[in-house]
């Protein structure tokens, strides 16, 4: 019986979610939170994408992962937030909606800011 060399089914399961992997070079110093980063995506991420023939995606799963994403109940149901969606790492489309859920909460973001610079500003004020 001959040894060495492939053998159909030989060697470990892979555990990623997204298939084969690829050996990369990072700096020591930041292996782990790639590491990290990269499984909360591979984990997070529930639906596969498959092209075919054409340069169209199509999905291979209706099946969306929402694992750790908070969600909120209403009257009518419950519901998530597309920025919510997006800061887990999910793309939404169309390009223009997700741009626009970013450029909202940026704003929302900034506003939260300047709100606690007048509190800091008021409370220095207070002290002199």
């Amino acid at each position: 019986m001959p040894r060495g060399g492939y053998r159909e089914g030989s060697g470990g399961k892979p555990t990623w979610k997204h298939g084969k992997t690829k050996v990369i070079r990072v700096p020591e110093a930041l292996v782990e939170k790639i590491i990290e980063y990269a499984r909360k995506i591979d984990s997070l991420l529930g639906v596969e994408p498959v092209t075919n023939n054409s340069s169209t995606s199509v999905t291979e799963s209706k099946v969306i992962n929402l694992s750790g994403i908070p969600t909120y109940s209403f009257e009518k149901g419950s519901a998530i937030y597309l920025s919510d969606l997006i800061a887990f790492g999910y793309q939404i489309k169309p390009d223009g909606l997700h741009n626009s859920v970013i450029n909202k909460n940026r704003f929302k973001q900034q506003s939260r800011v300047d709100k606690l610079k007048n509190e800091i500003n008021d409370v220095i004020k207070d002290l002199k």
